[in-house]
């Protein structure tokens, strides 16, 4: 296997043995895979490293809030990362206790390595952006255990959930020079290339349970699907259009942008391959990491 996946696979075994959260699904080569697609070159070595650990922090809060944690347990933990103090850690349960000061750990340590860009911290950026995500995971959770939202308040916050703004923050905070202000202005004017991706990402990651909200519309679930490609298919035009010269910023900044949404599109394009992997993605990290070229 490949040398670089080995350290990430002994890092996640490492947070695992402090961690001890054995309901999180144990996806170390694939999260390893998604973010080498986003970019290949070795001098982004350190962005690489910084978002593959994050999407795999992310996986343990997905899973806690998504299959094992209860309403009030995850009212608690999302009150902890948004106070993101270690005091905070006496209130929850004992379980999530060690996965908190691991995260609280993580992120003082890139601090330290990341030197910051101008006036922005780019690791307070993606601190903020992992606290977003609390609140948003805490926020489907509750709509639950109570009335199906609609389509639009749906979508306001699946966009914070498809993960998108952490993981973008996170590769750029690792990009170098090349993160200038005015890229990072760019990104918080919230153009159109950045929207369309988190909703494509949002739409193709968890297409039925979109449907379900769409119904409000009172619309059958075939048409409801059929609306939903139809945004995706329209999403695509967008993000080529955002990559016409002259663009906005420099295309090295879009191009882990749409990268991200293709690997979207190969993980979950005909089912829910990064749940359940054996089926497509396990067989994508044979072929490139196991399988030699033919010469």
């Amino acid at each position: 296997m490949h040398q670089v996946f080995m350290f990430y696979f002994r890092w996640w075994k490492d947070m695992q043995s402090q961690v001890k959260t054995p309901y999180v699904r144990d996806r170390a080569a694939e999260c390893y895979v998604w973010i080498l697609a986003i970019y290949l070159e070795p001098y982004y070595s350190q962005a690489r490293i910084i978002t593959t650990k994050v999407i795999l922090l992310l996986v343990v809060l997905d899973d806690t809030y998504d299959a094992y944690a209860t309403i009030e347990e995850m009212r608690v933990l999302t009150q902890a990362i948004n106070r993101w103090d270690i005091t905070a850690m006496s209130q929850l349960p004992e379980y999530i206790k060690p996965y908190y000061k691991f995260i609280l750990n993580q992120y003082a340590e890139w601090n330290k390595e990341v030197p910051q860009q101008g006036t922005t911290n780019l690791i307070e950026a993606s601190k903020k952006a992992f606290q977003e995500m609390a609140t948003a995971y805490l926020q489907e959770a509750e709509w639950r255990h109570s009335e199906v939202p609609s389509f639009e308040e749906y979508m306001k916050i699946g966009l914070i959930t498809s993960g998108y703004g952490l993981l973008y923050k996170s590769a750029l905070s690792g990009m170098g020079k090349i993160v200038t202000e005015e890229v990072i202005a760019w990104y918080e004017s919230h153009p159109k290339i950045v929207t369309t991706s988190q909703t494509i990402g949002r739409l193709h990651g968890d297409l039925m349970t979109i449907v379900i909200p769409m119904k409000t519309f009172g619309v059958s679930e075939n048409v409801a699907i059929e609306a939903i490609i139809n945004i995706i298919e329209d999403g695509w035009k967008d993000i080529n259009e955002g990559c016409l010269k002259p663009t906005e910023v420099p295309m090295e900044i879009l191009v882990p942008l749409v990268n991200l949404t293709r690997m979207i599109d190969v993980i979950y394009k005909y089912t829910d391959g990064f749940t359940f992997s054996e089926c497509m993605f396990k067989e994508y990290i044979t072929l490139l990491f196991c399988v030699s070229v033919p010469m």
